[in-house]
């Protein structure tokens, strides 16, 4: 039978193996309470999931961009094919690789990110740790 002691420690240890595996993946923001974190390791969270936030914002735009794009450069090249047929082979593959690559990024982006209410979830449940404790500070 273990001691006080004994049982203390494999708890102490438990929570340290929980929290390193919590900052080597912060998803588990959700499943787990904030409140079993640290102030400053809520700190650290935040800057980093305000960093995903800000590539998911940043890589979304680009594949948007893309997306949008790709019927653009199908209609120019539709274009080109009636009056000036090289129009038309160029335009025409620039097209369905931007399609590719909006394809693609999007399903991409879904994996590594999710999605940007998620990003906002994670950040939303921090800050509101953060203010109950009285640790919120707005910038």
């Amino acid at each position: 039978m273990k001691t006080r002691n004994q049982i203390d420690q494999s708890i102490d240890d438990l929570l340290n193996r929980i929290e390193q595996e919590c900052q080597e993946d912060p998803d588990t923001l959700l499943s787990i309470h904030p409140a079993h974190y640290t102030t400053e390791h809520l700190f650290q969270l935040r800057g980093r999931w305000q960093q995903r936030n800000r590539e998911y914002q940043r890589l979304s735009r680009i594949i948007f961009a893309a997306g949008i794009a790709s019927p653009t450069f199908f209609g120019i090249g539709m274009l080109g094919f009636w009056s000036w047929a090289l129009l038309g082979l160029i335009f025409l593959p620039i097209a369905a690789t931007a399609f590719m690559f909006f394809l693609l990024g999007s399903i991409w982006l879904s994996a590594k990110y999710k999605s940007s209410g998620y990003q906002q979830a994670i950040l939303k449940a921090i800050d509101e740790e953060l203010k109950e404790r009285g640790q919120f500070l707005d910038h």
